[in-house]
């Protein structure tokens, strides 16, 4: 729901309002998030729970329903990133971390495992960097596997060799997200649905920000926090920092096909993805996707309200789906392929480019910057949390 004064005066003591009795209303805060999905609701935990009066702008009419409520929940390991990079460091420090969160607040999640398969001779040296860059970030519970293991492991699946990642798992995302809101809320946080930013002014040590809800209330922050996912650029821009994000759809498709697979199964990753992998759905079958197919930005990526425009998932894709998910699984049937959805994620990697980073930090006094958190974001998400709660404290 949206902040209105009432709400704001009886909840949340520590949020200043001025300038009621003229009919115009500002919020005065410690801290604003821009952005309700798993990220910015981890940081607002994290903050919140620290003692920062912080609260929380969503252009959506609820928390977490783009990109963080639109993937794979996987619980990745960290074997598919850079050496040094934020990548890799917050999403081995945020495994165990969300191993840790999931079994204290009773999230369904499950320790899967993943098996990484080379279908063909030439594959197999893929796999061995995957290996060395698990040791270089840190990742425990590798095995390289022979055929013969990965058949022992699972019978269905064909390869020459695979690399089994102990800690990749999977979890209920959408339990994730209430979980951290409650505690954002439970610790007097604030939240704005249908509040979309429009315009940012930065002035006397602080940011004014104005949304489209209503022109007479505005909310005043000495730390403003940008975590809009898809519209990060966005918001950047309207503080003169240009980024050029590309949104990337992934389709995805269940498998109605039954297969004794408990295991993540993954193929070794493409230039600009990890493949076409089969997850396992906590409630039982599985899960093939998703591709990658940059698209052009809309105003909305979901069916909204107003528009009720999207994408969508494209059956005609069905084919290209079960040739390549049959290269590992042989026994699947193209018919046994039914679309599921999709979902957009903000790559600072265009078609063309190589690896790109996460970029996480304060790019004008007390403006925290956060652009690009695609996979492994989710992974990441309590780690992402910790790291710019400790940039908040200086």
């Amino acid at each position: 729901m949206p902040f209105n004064p009432g709400m704001l005066a009886v909840f949340c003591g520590n949020i200043i309002i001025r300038n009621i009795e003229e009919g115009f209303v500002e919020c005065e805060f410690d801290v604003i998030i821009i952005g309700a999905g798993v990220v910015g609701l981890a940081i607002g935990r994290e903050l919140a729970q620290a003692g920062y009066a912080t609260g929380i702008l969503e252009k959506n009419p609820k928390y977490g329903v783009e990109t963080s409520s639109r993937n794979s929940e996987v619980i990745h390991s960290g074997i598919h990133y850079d050496q040094g990079s934020l990548k890799a460091k917050l999403c081995v420090e945020g495994n165990s971390m969300l191993y840790e969160f999931c079994r204290k607040h009773n999230i369904l999640h499950r320790k899967a495992g993943k098996i990484t398969v080379a279908v063909k001779e030439d594959e197999q040296s893929e796999l061995e960097k995957l290996y060395d860059a698990g040791i270089a970030n840190g990742v425990n519970e590798m095995m390289l596997l022979s055929a013969k293991d990965v058949r022992r492991r699972l019978p269905e699946v064909q390869c020459v060799s695979g690399l089994f990642t102990g800690t990749s798992g999977i979890l209920n995302v959408h339990m994730l997200m209430d979980c951290l809101y409650s505690g954002f809320a439970g610790s007097e946080g604030l939240t704005g649905c249908r509040e979309k930013v429009i315009g940012i002014d930065y002035g006397d040590g602080g940011y004014t920000v104005y949304v489209e809800s209503d022109p007479l209330q505005n909310y005043s922050t000495r730390i403003l926090i940008n975590c809009a996912g898809l519209f990060a650029d966005k918001i950047s821009g309207m503080l003169g920092i240009e980024y050029n994000l590309h949104w990337a759809k992934g389709d995805y498709f269940s498998i109605e096909q039954k297969f004794p697979v408990e295991t993540l199964v993954y193929p070794v990753p493409g230039k600009d993805s990890l493949g076409i992998h089969l997850t396992p759905k906590m409630g039982g079958g599985l899960r093939a996707g998703p591709d990658i197919e940059y698209v052009e930005k809309k105003d909305s990526p979901y069916p909204d309200e107003k528009t009720m425009s999207s994408y969508r998932v494209e059956e005609n894709k069905r084919g290209f789906f079960y040739r390549e998910v049959k290269r590992y699984l042989p026994a699947l049937k193209e018919d046994a392929l039914s679309p599921e959805m999709y979902g957009i994620r903000a790559k600072l990697q265009g078609p063309s480019d190589g690896f790109k980073d996460f970029v996480i930090k304060e790019e004008r006094p007390g403006f925290i910057n956060l652009v690009g958190i695609e996979s492994p974001g989710l992974t990441s998400c309590l780690a992402i949390a910790r790291y710019v709660r400790e940039m908040v404290k200086k």
